[in-house]
């Protein structure tokens, strides 16, 4: 109780920067790491979409081929920083140095006290290497499998999402202990530097999102089958669209995600096609089917196109609200309201932009010779319509609450 009260003492100088200052050294420790892990995140990125077509193309001939490597070397480097991180921090704590007390710290199990973002990093990285020793002998109990939805490959996904919804954290309480500071940071398309990490690193979990868009289950109802896979899309999509604008106050900032996702997936669809034929080629490695050679696909590099009207419907909005009151934030009837509206473009638009790249690209696929009752195919097509916005809703209300929990965390 002694100690923190002594650290909570500290609190009113622990984030303010007097005039003319530079930043100080818990803020450069900090702020460094932050971006660090944002070199690790768009590394993993690559090897994430590159094991995806990887598995798809060529197989699965052992544990570290090249696109696992660079998985797990980023997975490695953003734990082990992290972990730096909480070890340096804890000892900082103890020291009671300026900067690191109860308000910018939280502890775990007791023990160990560091920023929140660097904790939840950790633990979704140490997840993601737990799944690596049990996928690999998952396939050597069960066979090469390129499913998603196998288990280990769900503790490894599930560990990434976690790891990088923590350096959302890293850079949004940076920013958030930046404004209270006098001094005026440099600016970029309205945004600090390290709100345009935060646009950034919710632009990199969009990417990941998509890394397994088309690999989501197919529901059959009567001789109709339905593709789900506009769904994590729909959700994701309006989570972050809307969280951006909540977190960084500033509009335009969904349709600036939008536009920072589609530079992702163009450098994405660059790279692997390319190191695809050249990791094949230098190791002597047959493709699965020899006809089948990846290349630039247009249409997956462009993918984000169908979801731009969203974000300049949601940005417009913003904009009207932040006009008549002063701030872009509406009520959560509206969020909610607006997120079910805004999904209904996403569901439309990204079957016509991947209708040549694959044949699941239609959300609805009729049993080839047999007729469908039209009552059953309208049925079936406003239920999944609905359920869509349902699902834009929710991710429109989860985008509200986290936006407004980065906007104001400090720890």
């Amino acid at each position: 109780m002694a100690q923190s009260k002594v650290h909570s003492t500290q609190s009113t100088k622990a984030h303010a920067l007097t005039p003319g200052t530079t930043l100080t050294q818990e803020r450069k420790i900090r702020q460094v790491s932050a971006w660090l892990l944002l070199f690790f995140l768009l590394q993993g990125e690559l090897g994430a979409v590159w094991d995806r077509e990887w598995h798809a193309y060529v197989g699965r001939d052992q544990f570290w081929t090249p696109p696992h490597t660079l998985i797990y070397t980023c997975v490695s480097g953003a734990g082990l920083l992290a972990l730096a991180i909480v070890l340096w921090e804890t000892l900082r704590y103890r020291r009671h140095v300026p900067e690191v007390d109860d308000t910018s710290t939280v502890a775990i199990f007791r023990f160990f006290h560091a920023p929140l973002g660097f904790s939840v990093l950790g633990f979704g990285a140490l997840l993601s290497l737990i799944s690596a020793p049990l996928d690999n002998y998952w396939h050597e109990l069960y066979g090469i499998d390129i499913a998603l939805w196998a288990p280990f490959h769900m503790m490894g996904v599930t560990g990434g999402l976690i790891g990088m919804l923590g350096m959302v954290y890293v850079f949004a309480s940076e920013a958030a202990i930046q404004r209270e500071s006098p001094t005026q940071p440099r600016r970029y398309f309205g945004l600090t530097a390290l709100e345009l990490g935060i646009v950034l690193t919710m632009g990199s979990i969009l990417n990941y999102v998509l890394t397994g868009f088309l690999q989501f289950p197919i529901v059959t109802i009567g001789t109709v089958h339905i593709s789900t896979y506009p769904l994590p899309l729909v959700a994701g999509c309006l989570l972050f669209m809307i969280a951006v604008i909540r977190s960084t106050q500033k509009v335009g900032t969904a349709t600036l995600l939008i536009f920072i996702l589609t530079v992702h997936t163009i450098v994405v669809e660059l790279f692997v096609p390319w190191a695809i034929r050249t990791a094949a080629d230098v190791q002597g490695i047959p493709y699965r089917l020899p006809d089948q050679i990846p290349y630039f696909r247009l249409d997956y590099a462009f993918l984000p196109i169908a979801f731009l009207l969203s974000a300049i419907i949601i940005d417009v909005l913003a904009y009207r609200h932040k006009r008549k009151t002063g701030s872009p934030n509406t009520s959560m009837r509206q969020t909610v309201i607006v997120g079910a509206l805004a999904a209904l473009p996403i569901v439309l638009l990204t079957p016509l932009v991947l209708r040549e790249y694959t044949a699941y690209a239609p959300v609805f696929l009729p049993e080839k010779g047999i007729p469908v009752e039209p009552g059953q195919m309208i049925t079936i097509v406003i239920v999944s319509v609905l359920i869509a916005m349902g699902c834009g809703a929710l991710g429109a209300w989860l985008g509200e609450d986290f936006g407004d929990i980065w906007r104001w965390s400090k720890r």
